[in-house]
């Protein structure tokens, strides 16, 4: 019996030393996860520094024409993705959580376009043309 136990405790021994998984043996999502950490927390950091660089230039645009320069910039641009978005989105197919957010992104639209008409406002003539 003792020969028995031991190599049982051995066995036991080499089980607990050797759990490592290979990578290769898990399913693909459980491979790729890091990377998709790692880029959700980069396009997460990415938005965060867009959003809060719109939020420095929306407040320095009416003492600074350089800044409303470019804030009427990043608004124009912003207005010209949302569009290109409700236009793919009118041409799919979809239920009504589709219709719901063609819905909102007018919305949007319209509130962007009251931001771009504002900035432009602040501009000085001749330093850039309002784009719609």
């Amino acid at each position: 019996m003792p020969l028995l136990r031991s190599f049982l405790k051995t066995l036991d021994d080499l089980r607990s030393h050797h759990r490592r998984r290979l990578t290769f043996l898990e399913p693909p999502i459980e491979r790729r996860r890091p990377r998709i950490l790692m880029e959700d927390y980069a396009a997460r950091h990415s938005i965060e520094h867009t959003l809060d660089r719109k939020a420095e230039l929306r407040r320095l645009a009416p003492t600074r024409p350089e800044a409303a320069a470019r804030y009427h910039q990043l608004l124009t641009y912003e207005l010209a993705g949302l569009r290109e978005v409700v236009a793919t989105l009118q041409t799919t197919t979809g239920g009504r959580d589709l219709y719901e957010c063609v819905a909102e992104q007018r919305a949007e639209i319209e509130r962007l376009e009251i931001e771009v008409d504002w900035c432009a406002t602040l501009l000085r003539p001749g330093s850039e043309t309002p784009v719609r």
